[in-house]
């Protein structure tokens, strides 16, 4: 199974997050992002326990885990890797489980570096009521 790349570009649709500053505000916003940034390391890190342990209940839950994070950040290309690993978890696809989990490990290292840029959530919000004003 082959995956490309998550470009910088594509790491976080600033439309989810733009749409969720609109609702909760900037700072909200800025506090879930601090929060997944620190989490996001402890997530992987249970997903590398479960292959390691072959315990497809702690994968499948850690993998639900990320990709429900991921999609409330407007991570979609994670969450889908993270949705394909509960499935590999689920039918235990051990090969498919250490490659998702992988690449799971970059496109995390490029998200963190997309939600690390200063004033992120307002770049975000921006980008929402200009596009909603077409």
């Amino acid at each position: 199974m082959r995956f490309l790349p998550i470009s910088p570009d594509d790491a976080v649709c600033t439309q989810t997050l733009g749409k969720l500053c609109s609702e909760l505000g900037p700072q909200s916003v800025d506090e879930f992002i601090a929060q997944f940034k620190s989490l996001l390391p402890m997530r992987i890190t249970r997903l590398n326990q479960a292959h390691s342990t072959h315990d497809a209940s702690a994968g499948q839950d850690a993998a639900l885990s990320l990709k429900s994070a991921a999609t409330m950040a407007g991570a979609h290309g994670l969450a889908w890797l993270a949705f394909l690993l509960h499935d590999a978890f689920r039918d235990d696809q051990r090969d498919v489980q250490g490659e998702l989990i992988g690449r799971i490990e970059r496109a995390g290292g490029t998200i963190l570096a997309v939600l690390g840029a200063p004033g992120f959530a307002e770049h975000a919000l921006r980008a929402y009521l200009g596009s909603a004003n077409v």
